[in-house]
């Protein structure tokens, strides 16, 4: 099947995390930093609850991209966040073809279902040897 210039590669909605997967993320990634944990933190630094960590927002990224095209064709996955994601806060993930030659890149959006978007970023697929 080729892939065109304008192809959505995926739009897909990530369910929330809750505070506690947010958590347990912040143990797994060694990420000492108590706005992902501590309520009470959170709200001194202006949000009413927790958020989650950014690299929450890469691994569904990654997941989705590895399931359609497999890990080994996928060669960078870069992304810079907009805006904070809050606990059980649905996200939809799209990637679309921006240019076709010796790779497939892809435009990456994470947005809530308010509209804001989340994160923007880009990747680059390897080519399928036929």
């Amino acid at each position: 099947m080729a892939i065109n210039v304008g192809d959505v590669i995926f739009r897909v909605e990530v369910p929330g995390s809750s505070p506690e997967a947010i958590a347990l993320f912040s143990v797994a990634t060694e990420d000492p930093n108590p706005i992902h944990v501590d309520p009470e933190f959170a709200r001194e630094c202006g949000f009413d609850q927790v958020i989650q960590q950014g690299p929450m927002t890469t691994a569904h990224f990654a997941q989705l991209l590895t399931k359609r095209f497999g890990i080994e064709r996928l060669v960078s996955l870069d992304l810079a966040f907009t805006a904070p994601v809050f606990p059980n806060e649905s996200l939809t993930m799209t990637a679309t073809v921006v240019d076709v030659d010796d790779q497939i890149r892809l435009q990456l959006a994470s947005v809530k279902a308010s509209g804001v978007q989340t994160a923007k970023g880009t990747a680059s697929i390897a080519l399928k040897d036929d």
